[in-house]
């Protein structure tokens, strides 16, 4: 079993104006122009890479996400469609998983974890079905 911690906040920044929180959700993603998710993609590729070089090649899988909101009216189902999509995407390309189909991918599962205003984010757990070959 191997733990991850991602945020479901990524802060746009900009050179002449504010920057602009965006919930990692569904509704976001409908909206949002392609150069901006592929940004937001390539960022969480890049935080699970950091988080899983001790990780070996994991052949069948299960995943559970447990998201952690900022507000009350977070639509969690939203955030978890998003992250487990930039999750999966980020183990294939740090070669932990061959890929994320149904051949390999038996599973995923979401629950509603605490408020936590101060680091609102998602605490995933991978864990392989079988006992992985070296």
């Amino acid at each position: 079993m191997y733990t991850f911690t991602l945020p479901i906040y990524y802060v746009q920044e900009f050179k002449r104006k504010d920057p602009v929180r965006h919930l990692v959700g569904m509704n976001w993603y409908n909206s949002a122009h392609y150069s901006l998710k592929n940004t937001v993609k390539q960022y969480f590729h890049s935080l699970v890479a950091d988080q899983c070089w001790e990780i070996p090649h994991i052949d069948q899988f299960t995943v559970t996400y447990t998201i952690h909101y900022k507000h009350a009216s977070t639509d969690c189902s939203n955030v978890a469609a998003v992250i487990e999509k930039f999750f999966l995407d980020g183990l294939k390309s740090a070669h932990v998983i061959t890929d994320d189909n149904n051949k390999y991918h038996k599973g995923s599962s979401w629950t509603v974890g605490t408020q936590d205003k101060l680091n609102p984010r998602v605490e995933i757990t991978l864990i392989p079905l079988y006992p992985q070959e070296p």
